[in-house]
């Protein structure tokens, strides 16, 4: 019983262990395995597989089809026959066999406008499946940057407790010699105290994210995520800083041309209205005849001989034409007509919607490079202003609340530089997503492409 115990607590030991383990993850890493794990899109992958054979069935109706049929035929009594003045009896089995081929020649367009659609829906499962990759991966994205934002957050963190920490010593000592108030003092004190509850919190977003990370991947361990390269020498941020108006137009008219071609909703919404399209051609088919060719070659025992089967050969080309009643086909044809017009104008609403956002998402992605250059030079002054406001305080040549307030700004630049990097990654992401790009070199060449000419 002791052993049984002992080997409980030691698997219970361990189960926490791999719960609390960590790993680092590059975002290259998270992608791949979203792609492995996720059930949505290997049910997408399914779907595209099963509109292609949908197409090979549809395209199986052009082809002749081609039966062989066999019937045995009992009689009691049996057949007699008369032939002048001799009668026979004839078998009491008789067996037949035939050979039939029907060739469809014109059924009003409806193989074609089947066959049609159906490579139609296969061009939509195939889009939906790249749209649904774009979406993981674009989830994938935003869930990795909100790890590496806590996790940054949390450095920020620990350097505004180390700040304030340090302040509270060199007020302790000040305190101590009796050259600052209580009340001074008591403000570094609450300062620090501030900081702590900073810290935890930040602890506790970044624990949260990497677990939602964790989740979404189907991880074992919690992952940290791997920082990507410093953007402050990033040339395509450098490019983007240096746009005006004129260059952001040209961006903004290279990705409406990218997106009329790329963007996966744009062509699911195309597909869709050629589906309308097809589905009133064939509605119209309803009114059209239909001919078909029909061949047969019958093997049919004479009734005296077993088994020896006189062949006979058909060949029959049907023609109908539909004359009545047409109120159905009509208002079938009607009823096709105004989805064909709905869809149209559905389309055209969207279409406009998706542009529109896609030049709202280049301006963002500008606003974001133009606003992380200013959040970096607001954060490299006011890093030096608190320095040399710092040393003065040591001197005792400014108040402790000037050096409190010159803390909280150095903390809230910090902060604002932080938001800065990520707001411009979010709307690289964001842009990326409405464009239907995987890579990020994909991105850049769009970017850089007006600036190299």
């Amino acid at each position: 019983m002791k052993r049984v115990l002992i080997t409980l607590v030691l698997l219970g030991a361990a189960f926490l262990a791999a719960q609390t383990e960590t790993g680092t993850l590059s975002l290259d890493q998270a992608r791949q395995l979203a792609l492995q794990n996720n059930a949505d899109y290997q049910a997408s992958q399914a779907d595209l597989e099963s509109a292609k054979w949908s197409r090979f069935s549809a395209l199986s109706n052009f082809l002749p089809s081609v039966s062989l049929d066999g019937t045995w035929l009992y009689m009691d009594p049996a057949t007699t026959v008369q032939a002048g003045g001799t009668s026979f009896t004839l078998n009491n089995d008789i067996r037949t066999f035939s050979l039939s081929l029907s060739q469809p020649l014109f059924l009003g367009g409806k193989i074609w406008q089947g066959y049609q659609m159906s490579k139609i829906s296969e061009n939509m499962a195939r889009t939906s499946l790249e749209a649904k990759k774009l979406s993981l991966l674009t989830d994938v994205n935003n869930l990795f940057l909100a790890t590496l934002q806590t996790q940054d957050l949390q450095k920020l963190s620990e350097l505004d407790k180390q700040s304030s920490d340090l302040n509270l010593q060199i007020a302790q000592v000040k305190y101590d010699n009796s050259l600052i108030s209580s009340a001074d003092y008591l403000r570094f004190q609450s300062q620090a105290a501030s900081k702590e509850v900073s810290l935890l919190q930040a602890q506790t977003a970044l624990q949260l994210a990497r677990l939602n990370l964790r989740n979404y991947l189907g991880l074992d361990y919690l992952p940290m995520a791997q920082k990507p390269p410093d953007s402050e020498n990033d040339a395509v941020l450098l490019v983007l800083d240096s746009y005006g108006t004129q260059e952001s137009q040209a961006l903004v008219a290279r990705a409406l041309e990218l997106g009329r071609s790329a963007n996966s909703s744009l062509k699911l919404l195309q597909n869709g209205l050629e589906l309308s399209q097809r589905s009133y051609s064939l509605a119209k088919g309803s009114f059209l005849p239909t001919l078909m060719l029909i061949g047969s070659r019958n093997y049919e025992e004479n009734g005296l001989d077993r088994y020896k089967f006189d062949p006979t050969n058909q060949i029959m080309l049907t023609a109908s034409v539909p004359l009545l009643p047409q109120l159905g086909n009509y208002a079938n044809l009607k009823k096709a007509d105004w989805q064909y017009k709905k869809a149209r104008l559905a389309a055209q609403t969207a279409t406009d919607g998706i542009l529109l956002g896609t030049e709202a998402a280049v301006l963002s992605l500008v606003s974001a490079a133009k606003q992380l250059r200013a959040a970096k030079l607001a954060l490299d002054y006011t890093q030096q202003s608190y320095e040399q406001l710092l040393e003065r305080f040591k001197m005792n040549l400014i108040s402790s609340k000037d050096l409190l307030d010159a803390e909280l700004m150095l903390s809230s630049a910090r902060l604002a530089n932080s938001n800065a990097i990520y707001n411009y990654y979010k709307s690289r992401v964001s842009l990326m997503q409405i464009l239907s790009l995987e890579e990020d070199a994909d991105l850049d060449t769009l970017i850089t492409t007006g600036a190299n000419k």
